[in-house]
């Protein structure tokens, strides 16, 4: 437990993305960000009627809103969230709103028209391709590269081949220093531009491959074949459209629209910065993708959409995957913010990232979500796992993190609808500034300091388990207004409601809270367990003073001993209050203490009632319990149903 109840901040105070800044260096604006959870929402409350997500999983299991499984607790009442698709998630936030009620749903644009003229098929996915003498075809070697099939539109100078118009072009041989450029302006030229891949080692001492200027450019990876491009580690300066200096910041660096596709393979060495990037909108259906990368492996700055392939990231001194809500204009300037930019969408493939800095990053939203192909996101960062400015979409996927700092962190607004997620943080497993939904999502987070933590929570479905050092679940706020951050007791927010789903929340440690509430906490349905796994702080004296303070009105708890000022299962600033659901708590001591039974118990048994009954992991003298869990004792669970929890402890129901 802790004493001190710190603010939560709804815009983290460095603001790292920087609007329109490719060196990020503009000065952040604060106006129309909230600066305090009081400043949040007008009315000081999260909004919980039009805050409609994006799809809800269809996967049925217990806890699910749409399971016809029928389990003592699992019945969600309407909520009365709006499902909605037509209005932006988030999107009431007391006139801060980024976006219009027109906006599409985050995570679902329109698909372009794709274009033909680079002979880009959207619906191949290998990209098999033969040479047969007909192709326009880029033969490199060393510092210099010959054209067959030129038409008219290939330039070759001093260590340079630019291609001026769009078309079907050919790539294969093997350069020391060489580079390929995109520059198609005017509009005349629009359409793709495909760069074909055709077993290409193409080594620069600048951007290997740089487009300066285009409609849309289609990196195919031809199918069977190996390619390679390494930059080199100095300052990779061009000539701009207008005129102007600038720097390319990585080893495939586009201004302008950039798709990556095919069943080939390649391999990017960034030694300067960046391993991929485009400063518009970057799309990678498929491929083999390893790169290795000084700064960020990855970045789109409008967006980053990954719908399929195999990609293994390196990192070393940034993100893995990053997108930074700005787009360029054709003569070089940068816009602001744009509506429906700066996000990352995974839809597809199987991802390792490894990053000094987050994992995936991004300053609108994130959302990661199944498609044809299922997604599998493997992530290890020195820092957060995956972060969001604003909103994070978990609708699928099997996702595993292992950070030094939060695994999952928002300043806004986490929807975790599906997919399955295994935790392991120093930090924070899942943390929003604003709220955290549980909807759908199988977490397990195996270890963190503080396992969920959002100025409110609100737990509608889904199957969780989570051990914490400190707090389990944390609805934190801070101290309302004119009220010292040090006094003991002082007035503060936060709020934890439980309407659904299957939730384990276990802690071991000092001055622990299992279940915590800066305000209120009320249960109307669902399964909560709580349980205290081990000695701690004030389960060796701390500083219980045996204070039935009550659970509920007109309730007074600690009559059998379990009550402790100091926290433990339940920890609440305003109370604690439960009208459905199973509630069963194994632990000591408890600030809110519901009916409590004094009933020695170890980890080989079951105990709770006929209808809902599970297995501890440690051993104790007391067990909180309430909803439609009546009394409590050792139970013969014969005949009784199982649901285990993601970490491997049973549930058992009839």
């Amino acid at each position: 437990m802790k004493l001190n109840k710190l603010p939560v901040f709804a815009v983290s105070a460095t603001l790292w993305f920087a609007a329109c800044s490719d060196e990020n260096n503009a000065v952040a604006n604060l106006e129309g960000y909230a600066t305090s959870p009081e400043e949040l929402i007008s009315g000081n409350e999260i909004p919980t009627n039009d805050i409609p997500d994006t799809q809800n999983s269809g996967t049925e299991y217990p806890g699910h809103q749409n399971s016809g499984t029928q389990v003592p607790g699992n019945q969600l009442p309407d909520s009365g969230l709006s499902s909605a698709s037509s209005e932006f998630p988030g999107g009431e936030l007391g006139g801060n709103d980024i976006f219009s009620s027109s906006s599409a749903i985050p995570g679902n644009p329109p698909n372009p028209n794709p274009g033909n003229e680079s002979g880009d098929d959207e619906n191949d996915n290998d990209d098999a391709r033969t040479l047969n003498g007909t192709q326009i075809l880029l033969k490199l070697s060393g510092t210099s590269a010959t054209v067959e099939n030129n038409n008219g539109c290939v330039e070759v100078t001093d260590k340079v081949a630019t291609i001026t118009c769009p078309g079907a072009y050919y790539v294969t041989g093997e350069s020391t220093d060489f580079q390929v450029v995109v520059n198609t302006p005017g509009t005349d030229n629009e359409g793709n531009t495909g760069i074909y891949l055709y077993n290409a080692t193409l080594k620069s001492s600048n951007s290997p491959i740089l487009v300066k200027n285009a409609d849309k450019t289609v990196i195919h990876l031809v199918k069977g074949t190996t390619n390679v491009v390494e930059d080199g580690n100095g300052n990779h300066v061009f000539t701009k459209v207008n005129g102007a200096q600038d720097t390319s910041k990585a080893a495939i660096y586009s201004r302008d629209d950039l798709n990556i596709k095919g069943a080939g393979s390649l391999t990017v060495t960034a030694n300067f910065k960046n391993g991929i990037q485009s400063s518009n909108d970057l799309k990678i259906k498929n491929g083999d993708i390893t790169i290795v990368a000084a700064d960020d492996g990855i970045r789109g700055k409008g967006s980053l959409h990954i719908s399929g392939g195999t990609l293994n990231i390196t990192a070393n001194n940034g993100n893995g995957l990053k997108s930074d809500e700005c787009e360029e204009n054709p003569d070089g300037s940068f816009k602001d913010t744009v509506a429906n930019k700066g996000f990352v969408k995974i839809s597809g493939g199987n991802l390792t990232i490894k990053g000094r800095k987050s994992g995936i990053k991004a300053a609108n939203y994130i959302d990661i979500s199944d498609s044809t192909e299922p997604s599998t996101i493997k992530i290890e960062s020195s820092n957060k796992g995956i972060s969001a400015e604003k909103f994070l979409y978990i609708n699928g996927g099997t996702i595993d993190v292992k950070s030094d700092s939060s695994a999952l962190r928002t300043n806004w607004q986490v929807y975790m609808n599906g997919g399955d997620v295994t935790i392991s943080t120093k930090k924070k497993g899942i943390h929003a500034d604003s709220a955290l939904y549980l909807r759908g999502s199988t977490i397990n987070i195996v270890t963190a300091f503080e396992g969920m933590e959002a100025f409110k929570i609100f737990a509608e479905g889904g199957v969780t388990s989570v051990f914490a050092t400190n707090d389990g679940w944390n609805g934190g706020g801070g101290p309302k207004n004119n009220s010292s951050s040090m006094a003991m007791f002082s007035e503060s927010s936060g709020y934890i409601t439980i309407s659904g789903g299957y939730h384990y929340i276990s802690a071991k440690g000092d001055m622990i809270d299992v279940l915590d509430a800066n305000g209120t906490a009320k249960m109307t349905g669902g399964v909560l367990i709580l349980e205290i796994t081990g000695q701690s702080y004030e389960n060796q004296g701390g500083m219980g003073m045996g204070m039935g303070m009550g659970w509920g009105p007109g309730q007074q708890g600690g009559n059998c001993g379990a009550y402790n000022f100091a926290g433990g299962l339940i920890d609440t600033d305003d109370g604690f209050s439960i009208t459905g659901g199973v509630l069963l708590a194994f632990g000591n001591f408890s600030t809110d203490t519901p009916s409590c039974a004094s009933q020695t118990y170890n980890s080989s048994n079951y105990y709770g009632s006929d209808k809902a009954a599970f297995k501890p992991t440690y051993q104790g003298n007391y067990i909180l319990y309430g909803g439609d869990v009546n009394s409590v004792s050792q139970v013969n669970t014969a005949g009784m149903q199982e649901l285990k929890f993601p970490n491997g402890v049973s549930y058992m129901y009839r």
